[in-house]
């Protein structure tokens, strides 16, 4: 499958909509929603589109105890796409039985671009997913406080291909994901499972993800290819398109803040 010009039909919004929710890592819906709306931010530009089947790879993968085939069985058990990408990038170190020290989440972390604080935000939240402090386990994550109301349920308990589908109809362009779309999408998810958290959640989790894994459109925003969509939320792989900042460590709390408040903003002007 081919994936379409990176450059959308119609440069997307020049505001993305910004919230804070975790599925970015394990740590945002402990974290407060808010703070990882847009807490990861790569460099301009990205690698040259692969076919959508491989996703990115880690130039130095992190040693593994599964074969191919059980991690792509696996990784349907991890409802979150960025910790499910990390994962199968093999940039996440995981034992045999799901679990996930702290340590090696801060160090995955730390190749997509957050700060030190950020990062350290993002893995208490991680560490208070289970009851036992300074790890936890990425294949028990269904059930845990990551789940929320108005999840897209593209990855709830398994995925769900048809849940996609329906996130693409909010795209505008017919091919593209925008933050304008996502955010669009977001609200539809919250009406059908209500829940002002979990409305919150899902609006920072789909932020989060873009603003991490998207690529640059002309105007400075970001946007998904609905292949790029396809690979992250489906696949659960980091879109082949990508690649990790030049500069690792630039995103600080600032910015994740600034974006919670416009995030929690258009919440309140859309009377919800």
């Amino acid at each position: 499958m081919k994936i379409p010009p990176s450059t959308p039909k119609a440069a997307p919004s020049t505001q993305s909509v910004p919230t804070s929710k975790p599925t970015g890592a394990a740590a945002l819906a402990n974290a407060g929603v808010a703070l990882s709306t847009e807490a990861f931010r790569p460099a301009a530009g990205g690698a040259t589109p692969t076919d959508i089947e491989g996703g990115y790879t880690a130039p130095t993968k992190v040693e593994s105890p599964f074969s191919a085939d059980e991690k792509a069985a696996l990784s349907k058990k991890i409802p979150c796409p960025a910790l499910a990408g990390m994962f199968n990038a093999g940039m996440l170190k995981v034992e045999k039985d799901g679990t996930v020290k702290i340590p090696d989440l801060e160090r995955a972390l730390s190749q997509l671009g957050p700060s030190a604080t950020v990062r350290k935000v993002l893995t208490n939240g991680a560490d208070k997913t289970d009851d036992v402090k300074g790890q936890f386990n990425l294949f028990k994550l269904n059930g845990s406080n990551l789940d929320h109301t108005g999840s897209s349920g593209i990855r709830q308990n398994g995925v769900h291909p048809e849940r996609f589908e329906l996130l693409m109809k909010f795209s505008k362009s017919g091919d593209t994901l925008t933050a304008r779309d996502l955010a669009d999408a977001a609200e539809h998810f919250a009406k059908e499972d209500p829940g002002l958290r979990g409305r919150v959640t899902q609006l920072a989790e789909m932020t989060i993800v873009l603003n991490v894994f998207g690529r640059h459109a002309p105007d400075g925003s970001r946007y998904f290819t609905r292949e790029d969509a396809k690979q992250l939320f489906v696949n659960g792989q980091i879109p082949s398109s990508w690649s990790p900042p030049m500069v690792p460590g630039k995103v600080g709390l600032g910015d994740v803040l600034g974006g919670t408040a416009l995030g929690v903003f258009r919440q309140l002007i859309n009377g919800n």
